[in-house]
């Protein structure tokens, strides 16, 4: 391009508002079953040597990458931070003698996390709470560690500050932070295709955007956390992505044909979300898949 050339104009995803996180957990949560038959609501990870068609596995070692990387020790008090119908505190209290606190929100699904709880061997223990996380009636300083898979992206902004500004509230010194979620590694200039499939991947999810990479990392060091590490994982998410047409497929059967339901908008909405996500996860220079950990200032 030479110089007396206009630069192209930079394209964001249009500012759409996102379906409101609780109608969407309400309308569209249990849908989740299809994914999950333990209502692990999120990615897998993949490791060498594990099978591709085995998705509660991949599911739930993605739980288990998490806690690998929270340094726990038996007795801890630990944070679930947006935790759904509570598969990964289930894994973490069966496999580890912590004190888990798990957040949520959406008031029904603590009842149906006890439910779900209910009878299961653990070494730990557990206290559903419902709460919003960026403002929870908990003391400062009291938690070891905490962990958020795949509901950051919920938090407002592009660095996540008000999640981010809890967290440093909650934590006491030398607790670790892990992150497991999708991040933007640029907002400008995407192609206008990719921004309306984000836009309304976001919309339907009940995001107003995914965090910024850069901007997350800047505000976790701003609010007094050190050792931060981002790690892309996209491709080790891949194996589980590519259940997702199988999966929304059946789902679809089943609901329409076999149960003879009526899918809301919010339920539509959400499936046409998960067959977008793996087209958004192919904008490599724009999009990537990260474990990040943080360790609060000691």
């Amino acid at each position: 391009m030479s110089a007396s050339q206009p630069h192209e104009p930079e394209v964001r995803p249009p500012a759409l508002q996102p379906v409101d996180l609780v109608t969407y957990y309400t309308e569209a949560g249990m849908d989740y079953q299809a994914w999950s038959r333990k209502f692990n609501m999120h990615f897998g990870f993949y490791r060498w040597g594990m099978n591709p068609l085995a998705l509660e596995r991949m599911l739930e070692e993605m739980s288990r990458q998490v806690f690998r990387r929270l340094a726990l020790r038996d007795g801890m008090r630990v944070l679930d931070l947006g935790c759904g119908l509570g598969a990964p505190t289930r894994t973490l209290i069966a496999e580890h003698d912590v004190a888990a606190t798990a957040v949520t929100k959406v008031e029904w699904q603590i009842e149906k996390a006890r439910q779900l709880s209910a009878g299961a061997p653990a070494r730990g223990s557990v206290e559903w709470k419902l709460g919003d996380y960026t403002a929870l009636d908990l003391p400062g300083g009291a938690f070891q560690a905490a962990f958020s898979i795949e509901a950051s992206c919920h938090a407002e902004g592009a660095e996540k500050e008000p999640f981010v500004r809890e967290c440093a509230r909650l934590l006491a010194p030398g607790a670790k932070l892990v992150i497991a979620d999708g991040f933007m590694k640029k907002s400008v200039g995407l192609p206008r295709w990719y921004a309306a499939l984000l836009a309304y991947m976001n919309r339907s999810w009940a995001v107003e955007r995914f965090a910024d990479l850069a901007a997350f990392r800047a505000c976790l060091e701003r609010h007094g956390f050190t050792e931060v590490t981002a790690e892309e994982i996209s491709w080790r998410i891949a194996p589980s992505v590519l259940h997702v047409p199988r999966v929304t497929l059946e789902f679809l059967l089943g609901e329409l044909f076999v149960h003879r339901k009526k899918l809301t908008g919010v339920r539509w909405g959400h499936v046409a979300a998960c067959l977008i996500a793996p087209l958004v996860g192919l904008g490599r220079p724009y999009f990537g898949y990260y474990l990040v950990t943080a360790e609060k200032t000691r």
